[in-house]
């Protein structure tokens, strides 16, 4: 069974909310930001992560909901079912891996063809043993689509395509719905404390005026259905999410 330390519906976890031992624990170096250096004078730029994501990636499969880039989660697996696939992870793909919801009940019953197209890749930054369990501690990097399985049954793997945010140009309909998520988010404050402290720790890594990350994080806030949480993930198109993500969390 896979689960996560802490039942949602509060929202995204940051790092900080992990109570991780340190007892056995596996500390995974988190890469920096790879740069390339131009012509002398000239600022270096960042690589963009699809050219620095490994191709093919472990696959653990979700249950309950989708996770969203951006998020810190902690989870416990099972490491006789699951075990594979996180070593796979460590040792053959960066730390990388993609967590991909399921239609099945239970993860371990999952196969191909109950997983949804499009996942969150996750870079693993610690694995911890735990009373008979891993813990992984999970850091949700971009989407991505399965493009091939490579490996039909446990430890999942396949050949993925990454879907990097494009580079946001100011649209008056995405400011607009931008801050009616934001008021939307102040108003729910007063009535769960757990959001303005979710909201606070959204804004010590984020700005507000980020309006892809925005949304996910307002989407992963929600108690809505796991179906309808998927399709704001699936959403490429920055407007038709940020629509999703504004009618879910009016909802609440």
């Amino acid at each position: 069974m896979m689960r996560p330390l802490n039942s949602y519906p509060s929202g995204p976890h940051s790092l900080q909310q992990a109570d991780l031992s340190r007892k056995r624990a596996m500390d995974i170096e988190h890469s920096d930001s790879h740069q390339e250096t131009t012509d002398a004078g000239a600022a270096a730029e960042l690589v963009r992560a699809s050219d620095i994501l490994p191709a093919n990636i472990p696959i653990l499969p979700q249950t309950e909901r989708p996770f969203f880039p951006g998020q810190a989660i902690p989870l416990l697996v099972d490491p006789d079912v699951w075990g594979p696939t996180i070593q796979a992870a460590v040792e053959e793909s960066n730390n990388v891996i993609g967590l991909l919801l399921a239609r099945s009940g239970r993860a371990e019953d999952a196969g191909i063809r109950d997983f949804y197209r499009i996942g969150t890749a996750c870079r693993i930054h610690r694995v911890v043993r735990q009373d008979g369990r891993l813990q992984v501690l999970l850091e949700g990097l971009q989407r991505f689509s399965v493009r091939e399985w490579l490996n039909t049954q446990p430890p999942y793997m396949a050949r993925v395509q990454y879907h990097p945010e494009e580079r946001y140009e100011e649209i008056p309909e995405v400011k607009a719905y931008a801050v009616a998520i934001i008021n939307t988010i102040k108003e729910l404050i007063p009535l769960n404390p757990l959001y303005g402290e979710e909201f606070k720790m959204f804004l010590e890594h984020f700005h507000p005026n980020d309006p892809s990350h925005l949304a996910d994080f307002a989407a992963s806030l929600t108690t809505s259905a796991r179906e309808e949480q998927q399709e704001v993930l699936e959403a490429l198109d920055l407007l038709t999410r940020m629509e999703r993500v504004h009618v879910l969390i009016n909802k609440e």
